[in-house]
């Protein structure tokens, strides 16, 4: 029975990793996964050994309070590579722990297939020769991300973005919602307690100053699912028009515009053509350090495809209630701006989509835990293209 080893750190991991292995589990039923994940994993057939929710850290100082569990967390992966029987480690984003269990995998003689590779382009090229001694194939859901690990000299695969297949994008762009009338606005500060605690009071006073201009707007809160009712709290006199639902990107199609927290969900509204305001708050250590590292001028993943500004982004003290009101005061107001804004974003979809990508991944897994080589399954399923005109790919 082929077994893998599939580790992720955090909820959007959980969500991408879900569809891999569903698709592993369609070509080969009986195959057994192991893993460190969260409720989609679990839903899609995987064994969560290791839940997420007990290691969901990020920022500086968080991880280094985090690191005696981390470091637990890493010997109970060591041992289950060490006693024998993984064909395969498919480690999800999630870098620091990551590449060590690759390492690990690798010393064992168990090939590493990465999948959502970290975003080492932004802020930390000079792991990429770490990655290139301990990954076989990394196989990347961002376009330019093939060239910058080719370049690197490591095995690279393009299965296209997992959310074209969970994101529906409109055909034409969204409108402005015209004066006086009821539209919905989506509020989401974070999948992480640490970015809620930062994120959720700022948005819900900009939700106030923004209701007291346009009195039918209805706010929702998009509860992620490692965050607890109690971390969101509404006030009493908000509540006619503010609530929470764990079923926030559900309403992204009808949704006028979203508030979000950097991150995946910026990257949602963007294929369903909903224009944004991004924020991030963090805390001071780790702000200071990420600008010391950080290399590209832009956080909002929308901008970042796009090689420009299409979404304002408010970072740090920039993201005040105020500040982020005024922002989004500055879509709605403005139709043309709106609109342009909205088509903008629907065309980011086609650098993004790779029909049948993550069918094609299962395949590669499959063949790497049969013993095959990660690079020449990559090359004969085509790195950005359709597979060899006459291949059946039977693995």
């Amino acid at each position: 029975m082929t077994t893998i080893l599939l580790t992720c750190g955090e909820t959007s991991g959980d969500q991408h990793a879900a569809r891999l292995v569903a698709a592993i589990r369609a070509r080969r039923p009986e195959t057994r996964i192991i893993a460190l994940g969260g409720p989609e994993l679990a839903a899609a057939g995987a064994e969560i050994a290791f839940d997420i929710s007990d290691y969901n850290f990020m920022g500086f100082t968080e991880i280094v309070r985090g690191l005696p569990r981390i470091s637990r967390l890493e010997r109970r992966l060591g041992r289950l590579l060490s006693d024998g029987g993984i064909d395969l480690h498919i480690p999800v984003d999630y870098p620091g722990l990551n590449l060590r269990i690759a390492a690990r995998a690798r010393s064992r003689g168990v090939p590493v297939l990465y999948f959502i590779s970290p975003q080492v382009w932004a802020w930390a090229g000079w792991r990429t020769r770490r990655m290139r001694r301990v990954i076989d194939l990394i196989s990347v859901i961002l376009p330019f991300e093939v060239d910058f690990f080719r370049d690197a000299g490591i095995p690279v695969f393009f299965a296209g973005h997992p959310m074209t297949g969970e994101i529906g994008t409109p055909a034409v762009p969204k409108e402005a919602p015209e004066a006086g009338e009821a539209f919905d606005v989506l509020l989401f500060p974070g999948s992480r307690r640490q970015e809620v605690r930062r994120h959720a009071g700022p948005m819900i006073e900009a939700a106030g100053l923004l209701h007291g201009r346009y009195p039918r707007a209805r706010f929702l809160i998009g509860r992620a699912p490692l965050i607890e009712e109690s971390d969101l709290v509404v006030p009493g006199q908000m509540r006619e028009y503010l609530s929470v639902s764990e079923h926030g990107t559900s309403i992204l199609p009808r949704a006028s515009l979203v508030i979000a927290a950097s991150g995946t969900v910026t990257l949602q509204a963007a294929l369903s053509g909903t224009p944004a305001v991004v924020v991030y708050r963090t805390s001071a250590p780790t702000y200071l350090l990420a600008r010391s590292l950080v290399r590209i001028p832009r956080i909002a993943m929308p901008n970042v495809l796009a090689g420009e500004a299409i979404v304002p982004e408010l970072i740090q003290d920039a993201a005040s209630p105020e500040r982020i009101a005024r922002a989004a005061a500055g879509l709605l107001d403005e139709p043309d701006r709106f609109r342009e804004v909205s088509g903008r974003l629907i065309g980011l979809r086609t650098s993004l989509d790779r029909p049948g990508g993550i069918d094609l991944l299962a395949r590669i897994a499959l063949g790497m835990a049969d013993g095959e080589d990660g690079a020449g399954l990559a090359r004969r399923y085509g790195v950005r293209g359709s597979p060899p005109a006459g291949d059946g790919g039977n693995a």
